[in-house]
């Protein structure tokens, strides 16, 4: 994955204009009036500063463009506003966000001209301000005076949390990229789910005002018991309802989704094969500073833990009285406390490693993401009550990081697939939606957010501080990465294991590809001098002016950097790139991957490495572009470099497909022996 970053940080790093122009644009386009709903700004201000952390771009220049970009789209929304007045009310699209005008416009009247520099810093309300203020009239050399100084500081808040995470994220890199990587992934996912919440409730969710009404009064018309029932509680005008309808939403969407992953992890399924991609590449990644931060998130969902905010949250609960909404958190946590053991025995999946005994020595689901889902998940739903949307946004943000977090550590550990841990955190999430369904409505049982946001963390601290200090260094041994590796002997393999190895490429996703044609047991090197002598060469690497070859329409094949390609989770080991002769705009392209087998021969192990060889037909569209394409999946006899080694044999599977057994070169010849599905030439598939 580095190697494919590093092309574009180059770019942007090579080209300050061209980082300066989009920030620019960037900046510019969230200032606009409404449009700034639809500009991922955060997502291009907080990567730009992560490169200016890294060394890749000059702060200044970066801070300059910024700023004029946030000035420039202020007043834009100021002239929008001064012209148009109060019309902009019943302009399209703009009529479809009436309420954030309306918004605006009182965020105006209660703070007056400072509304323009705070109005920056507030969801919400930051692409209306600057409008409201050309249509409040206000003058506009007091406008440009604020915009020009909250610009600058708009600035800072968003770049400067990048710098920082740049900075941390380049001296991870000097310890280990593998690390770096991790972190890296982990932050994308939590900032991908944070936007795409943010886009629903801001963008998407506006354009449908009335359906909300539409669908209430349907109800409404209906004279049995349960639609009035549901005309009443999902009204707009109950003060609960929208919380009642996304929590109903959400409950119709996360069951359904949990029991259809219980149908995709049976034997044979894609998503146990991506499960293991998956499970193959995190042991791939694995650092000690990573497992001890992993180790360090997993210890906070343990069971102890677990049970003493429970406890705890459930003391206050009936302290206060709040007899429904405590016994309610009660029947939630034990309820799925109970069903997580018997999901368990009922399906017997087994877990990547030996960890426990009884129920919990099966995987399905993950205990730690279920019950954290529902525990936090339940005490955000009891601090959130009655705030405002924003506040609530942060509020699950916060949790939903911490929890989605401690499901990631249990991954990277190689505790659970991951489809243990996406059932575990739906199923949670189910759970956490019954309750805000039930005991959201409920408004006179009195409880005190601050004090139960308090007791969590408080008891979180303490007693997740005192159990990571008892049980660290002994979940550490007991996560440590282990070795998978398989020995098979040389003639065992030659004479029919080689028939249980995969036979097929397996993405990250479940997908089997083209067939895996090469069977290489020994050192790399020897392999790529011998297929060196018939036209085999290492690819270009990925830099900056390889990268560009796939723009320009007359780039040879053997100039172009080859694209990536995972086996089992697994990153190739030996990548080899052979013009085709017979087609002046193809080339053969060999790949191996190492595998969890070693052959003993003669005393001494060998790495067992299985191996594709496709055919790429360069596309050029319009002579402007290149792009190889995947057109011939199975070679020719002539085209498998394997058989250049000394010793190689043939196999030929049950699907037709053949597979050439090599050992290392100086290894004694595997003679042929007597096998039925041994075969002579075979044909190239497309």
């Amino acid at each position: 994955m580095t190697d494919f970053l590093d092309p574009v940080l180059t770019f942007i790093a090579e080209n300050p204009s061209l980082a300066g122009l989009i920030c620019f644009l960037a900046a510019m386009g969230e200032a606009l009036f409404i449009i700034g709903l639809f500009v991922p700004t955060t997502v291009v201000l907080v990567g730009a500063g992560t490169l200016v952390g890294l060394g890749k771009l000059d702060p200044v220049p970066l801070f300059i463009w910024t700023t004029l970009g946030a000035t420039a789209g202020d007043a834009v929304s100021y002239w929008i506003g001064y012209t148009f007045k109060d019309k902009i009310k019943t302009m399209w699209p703009l009529n479809k966000y009436a309420h954030m005008v309306e918004s605006g416009e009182k965020f105006f009247q209660q703070h007056g001209g400072k509304s323009v520099f705070i109005g920056r810093f507030v969801p919400g309300v930051k692409s209306v301000v600057p409008g409201i203020a050309g249509m409040a009239g206000m003058n506009f050399t007091r406008f440009s005076v604020v915009n020009v100084t909250s610009a600058f500081a708009w600035t800072v808040v968003h770049i400067a949390p990048g710098i920082i995470a740049g900075s941390a994220l380049g001296a991870i890199g000097q310890i280990s990229g593998r690390l770096a990587l991790v972190l890296g992934a982990l932050l994308f996912v939590i900032f991908l789910i944070v936007m795409l919440g943010r886009w629903l409730i801001l963008i998407i969710l506006p354009l449908f005002p009335n359906a909300h009404a539409a669908i209430v009064r349907g109800f409404a018309r209906r004279q049995d018991r349960v639609s009035q029932w549901i005309a009443r509680n999902f009204d707009p005008a109950h003060p609960r309802s929208a919380g009642m309808l996304a929590s109903a939403l959400l409950l119709l969407i996360t069951m359904p989704a949990f029991f259809w992953i219980v149908g995709e992890i049976a034997p044979g399924e894609p998503m146990v094969r991506a499960d293991l991609a998956i499970l193959n590449l995190f042991d791939s990644l694995r650092t000690p500073a990573g497992d001890k931060i992993m180790v360090f998130m997993t210890s906070l969902g343990d069971g102890i833990v677990v049970a003493a905010v429970t406890f705890a949250v459930a003391l206050y609960l009936f302290a206060r009285k709040a007899w429904r909404r405590g016994t309610g958190f009660i029947i939630a946590m034990a309820g799925t406390a109970l069903f997580v053991p018997l999901f368990k025995l009922l399906l017997h999946r087994s877990r990547p490693i030996e960890l426990y005994a009884g129920a919990d020595a099966y995987s399905f689901p993950s205990g730690h993401a279920t019950l954290t889902a529902v525990l936090f998940g339940i005490c955000a739903v009891l601090v959130a009550h009655d705030l405002n949307r924003w506040a609530k946004a942060s509020i699950f943000t916060v949790t939903a990081t911490f929890v989605i977090t401690i499901g990631f550590s249990r991954v990277y550990l190689g505790a659970h697939w991951m489809s243990d841990v996406l059932a575990g955190l739906l199923f949670g999430t189910a759970m956490v939606s019954a309750f805000a369904f039930v005991f959201g409505p409920i408004h006179n049982e009195k409880i005190g957010r601050t004090t139960v946001a308090a007791i969590v963390v408080a008891t979180l601290a303490v007693f997740g501080g005192w159990h990571l200090d008892k049980s660290f260094d002994k979940a550490l041994l007991t996560y440590e990465p282990r070795s998978n590796k398989e020995v098979l002997t040389a003639s065992g393999w030659r004479e029919g294991r080689w028939r249980t190895l995969p036979a097929r490429r397996i993405e990250l996703n479940g997908d089997q590809e083209e067939p895996l044609v090469i069977q290489y047991a020994g050192p790399l090197e020897p392999f790529a001098q011998k297929a060196e002598t018939a036209g085999w060469q290492v690819p270009p690497k990925w830099s900056l002016s390889s990268a560009g070859g796939f723009v320009e329409g007359k780039t040879p094949p053997d100039s172009l950097p080859i694209l990536p390609r995972s086996q089992n989770g697994r990153q190739p080991a030996l990548v080899l790139i052979r013009k085709d002769p017979d087609e002046a705009g193809g080339r053969w392209v060999l790949r191996l991957w190492p595998s969890r087998y070693e052959i003993l021969e003669g005393g001494s192990l060998e790495p067992l490495y299985l191996g594709s060889v496709v055919h790429e037909d360069i596309l050029r569209p319009m002579g402007e572009f290149s792009g190889p394409r995947t057109d011939v999946h199975v070679p020719d006899p002539a085209d498998n470099p394997a058989l250049l080694l000394s010793g190689a044999v043939t196999r030929k599977r049950p699907d037709g497909d053949e597979v050439v057994l090599a050992f290392r070169p100086e290894a004694a010849p595997l003679a042929p022996a007597s096998d039925p599905s041994k075969t002579g030439r075979r044909g190239a598939s497309r």
